[in-house]
């Protein structure tokens, strides 16, 4: 059956997003050119600059889903449909599912210089701080600061055992490991305490 001018539009675009995350992964997001996405998927520059009008659009393409899937998971939380164990289980999982990508491009300066206001980043970190803080307490407030950062720091951190920053695959133990830590800096108290009783039926097996 003969293909129709929007569904070769669409494999078009489709090719270019996968020559990105190749390429965004190999030499990041500040060292891959327009030319060099044109030259991967086999077309010149003013062909791509059809389908997309500049490099930062093309990585929006790509975040975008994933961007989408937390203010999902964060909404739900809000709405009191998930716990924040859940939100924390969610997130990891997520993130772990997207693999590659999305955590170097996360971690890479370069994105976080050309997109972050774009994207909105600052409203979405915002709104994932105050659901995992709880409430507007400044203690509950740099709790889910500090709670963020184990996340963060868990799903993208390595050591020199582990392979480069953002490349690193988490067996569901490691995803306990990093729910168990989360809940732990949320549950303490504002006195260096033991976890909270108020947390201890959030439980951290994915």
């Amino acid at each position: 059956m003969a293909r129709t001018a929007g569904s070769t539009a669409e494999g078009t675009r489709q090719r270019i997003l996968d020559a990105a995350t190749e390429l965004f992964e190999q030499r990041g997001f500040a060292g891959t050119s327009i030319r060099d996405l044109a030259v991967r998927v086999g077309m010149t520059k003013a062909a791509l600059y059809y389908h997309f009008p500049s490099k930062e659009e093309v990585l929006a393409a790509l975040i975008r889903p994933f961007l989408d899937d937390m203010d999902r998971i964060i909404t739900a939380t809000a709405a009191g449909q998930w716990s924040r164990a859940e939100l924390i289980k969610r997130l990891i999982v997520q993130m772990n599912d997207r693999g590659e990508f999305i955590t170097a491009m996360l971690s890479d300066p370069s994105v976080k210089h050309a997109m972050f206001e774009q994207l909105g980043m600052a409203n979405r970190i915002a709104s994932l701080l105050r659901v995992l803080a709880g409430s507007d307490d400044p203690a509950a407030l740099l709790r889910g600061r500090c709670a963020m950062g184990a996340l963060m720091s868990g799903l993208i951190g390595h050591d020199e055992h582990d392979p480069p920053a953002g490349l690193r695959r988490l067996s569901p133990e490691d995803q306990n490991v990093i729910c168990a830590a989360v809940l732990a800096v949320l549950s303490s108290d504002s006195e260096g305490g033991p976890p909270r009783a108020a947390l201890t039926g959030e439980r951290a097996s994915l």
